[in-house]
């Protein structure tokens, strides 16, 4: 995996969705956050890098998880959006 690329707020649309672009690959990707969480991949750029962004004070590069999850976990997470594989 290569180095992480930084995703950059670009525009904020009518509905409220956020697009985010990424100068080093093209990744291009439209955010909605809670309560109605959707993530919607314009353009795929490099799948093999991390990508983060910012917003406001706060940076986040990546983190690991390890959660034990039950199955009520994985349909909320399946419901809003969130691609977990545990």
């Amino acid at each position: 995996m290569g180095s992480p690329h930084e995703l950059v707020h670009v525009a904020t649309r009518a509905n409220g969705a956020e697009e985010w672009a990424c100068s080093s690959c093209a990744r291009r990707i439209l955010l909605r956050w809670p309560p109605s969480f959707e993530r919607l991949v314009l353009v795929a750029g490099d799948e093999n890098v991390q990508h983060f962004g910012t917003k406001g004070p706060i940076t986040v590069l990546g983190a690991e998880v390890s959660l034990d999850l039950d199955q009520n976990d994985h349909d909320w997470l399946n419901d809003n959006g969130i691609a977990w594989s545990a």
